[in-house]
């Protein structure tokens, strides 16, 4: 949301599309393609090039700043204010955007990024070699509280004396010129320029940060120079919408829209029925009831995303410190039954925390779903069932399906005999309380901005990772981890999958589903699609409504 905690849903990522081939999109549920044409659609531009545009699931942007770890929500605007050398095309893959080309040494340390001339922010002021070195130095300064950059830069050579407060120049960084920009790494790093996809790597205006500071800035987005993306903000009405418009000084190809107008909204199924209404023109997140009637609409779409839903615990205090407890929750849970009850067959159960489809993902049973082995191991922990911690198991209650909670929460009652009180809250709110480790037990949607083992491991599941949520803490895990990144290839994926095997085990994570996106896209809209992490505009130029 990558971990997106994507997080939160999805991680959707707003990237890079070739053009679409007209095609038709009613009932698709394979392909992913969600380009709008049909037979039957006008080829003729609508005169009005604005697109309504929801964003559901959320009440507002939580965290526009690329350092702040946004959830998937907050990452669908900041994605197209901001942007960076690299950017993912719709399979996450890393492709040239603001670096023309690169050179990688030979022993696979050191990074050599050639700029293209011409790149600004939206106010005009220029990018140069020393941006990224400002920006990529910012993001581990103590006082910007990134609980991203210790984990995702921690391979650029100093950026732990930054991090730690005795210096403010990372070493690993430097502007050769103002179109050349030169990183080195403590060691070769398989997944460094997929790395870079990520917002924390963006390019942010010095002198607008200077002005307004590392964390007010954000506030003073409207009509200023904050990002070099292909829009930029023109109003943001707080908890209700943001309007963006192209950015003039954008230096890829230009969007045909006019404005995109940014509605948020926290109900998954207020925003379906809304798009029914004819409110917006296309609509994701759609909840599994609603993909029941939304699977025979013109312009459907279902594809498996690099997302999965887990659970985690507080992992230092009773009764989730014990991790028999732990595992007696997970062998209590029937998943087949619950994707069943509660998706529909939508998503696919889940015994891994790896999705089938990405790389490094494995075969491994993990711990089924076994009500006699649920029952035991609770009792080795608690003999005397009355002497367990009152438990309350806390959510977003616009993240989840309505049914999930109390279908989990009678699966417990159920098998293990314990009353486990259900906690919803808002998800700027949830997010908040995450972050700073207050719930007991809780769910999370991880998606990845690139599919690799790091990215679904190492982030949320280390002992020193900000987003350690449940604060899981195992030495094993931890050194199979940095075992796999000081090697490469098959070996590293091996290690990868050990590693990944006692977090399944210790209950680091629970993972209950890997999930699929569903959308309903209007004939009107073209140039749109679901990719591997969800909804993929590119660089928006192939984005246009017709009548």
């Amino acid at each position: 949301m990558f971990a997106v905690p994507k997080n939160p849903r999805s991680w959707l990522l707003i990237l890079l599309v070739a053009l679409v081939v007209l095609l038709t999109a009613c009932g698709s549920t394979g392909s992913g393609s969600t380009s709008s044409s049909d037979s039957n659609s006008s080829t003729t531009l609508a005169d009005k090039q604005v697109l309504r545009y929801p964003n559901v699931g959320t009440a507002d942007i939580g965290k526009l700043d690329p350092a702040s770890g946004p959830d998937a929500n907050s990452n669908e605007a900041i994605s197209m204010i901001f942007s960076g050398l690299v950017r993912a095309d719709s399979n996450l893959h890393a492709v040239p955007d603001q670096a023309s080309s690169w050179d990688i040494s030979k022993d696979n340390k050191v990074y050599t990024f050639h700029l293209k001339s011409g790149i600004k922010f939206s106010d005009g002021t220029p990018v140069t070699a020393q941006t990224y070195v400002y920006s990529w130095t910012r993001v581990l300064l103590p006082a910007v509280k990134s609980p991203i950059a210790p984990v995702l830069e921690e391979a650029i050579m100093g950026a732990n004396d930054v991090l730690s407060g005795k210096t403010t120049t990372l070493s690993g960084v430097k502007a050769l010129d103002d179109h050349t920009f030169q990183v080195t790494l403590v060691r070769p790093t398989a997944y460094f320029l997929q790395l870079l996809t990520v917002s924390l790597f963006y390019p942010v205006n010095q002198s607008f940060v200077e002005k307004y500071g590392q964390t007010d800035w954000v506030n003073h987005v409207v009509g200023n120079g904050a990002g070099t993306g292909p829009f930029m903000v023109k109003s943001w009405q707080r908890n209700v919408s943001m309007t963006l418009v192209p950015n003039p000084n954008y230096y890829g190809a230009r969007t045909k829209l006019k404005e995109v107008d940014m509605t948020f909204v926290r109900d998954v199924s207020t925003g379906f029925r809304a798009y029914q209404a004819g409110q917006y023109d296309f609509v994701d997140n759609i909840s599994a009831i609603d993909q029941l009637q939304a699977q025979s609409m013109p312009g459907f779409t279902r594809k498996p995303i690099l997302e999965s839903d887990l659970l985690f615990f507080d992992n230092k205090t009773a009764p989730f410190n014990n991790t028999a407890v732990r595992q007696a929750f997970a062998a209590a849970i029937d998943k087949q039954a619950l994707v069943k009850a509660v998706y529909h067959n939508s998503v696919t159960p889940a015994s891994t925390i790896i999705p089938p489809d990405s790389y490094g993902a494995q075969d491994y049973a993990g711990i089924p779903y076994d009500p006699a082995k649920a029952k035991e191991l609770l009792k080795t922990a608690y003999p005397d069932s009355s002497k367990i911690p009152t438990i309350t198991f806390s959510y977003p209650s616009t993240q989840v399906p309505s049914t999930l909670p109390e279908v989990l929460q009678q699966m417990w009652k159920n098998t293990l005999g314990i009353n486990v009180k259900l906690n919803g809250m808002e998800l700027t709110s949830y997010n908040a309380a995450t972050t700073k480790r207050n719930i007991q037990f809780g769910f999370t949607q991880w998606g990845v901005y690139f599919p690799d083992p790091y990215e679904w491991l190492d982030l949320s599941l280390l002992s020193t990772s900000p987003n350690n949520n449940g604060s899981w803490s195992n030495a094993a895990f931890d050194q199979t981890v940095a075992q796999a990144e000081q090697t490469s290839g098959e070996q590293r994926i091996a290690l990868y999958n050990k590693a990944e095997q006692i977090a399944i085990d210790n209950v680091g994570w629970l993972p209950l589903d890997h999930q699929s996106q569903a959308a309903v896209v209007s004939n009107k809209v073209h140039g749109l699609k679901l990719g591997s992490g969800g909804f993929y505009f590119g660089d928006w130029s192939d984005i246009y409504l017709t009548k």
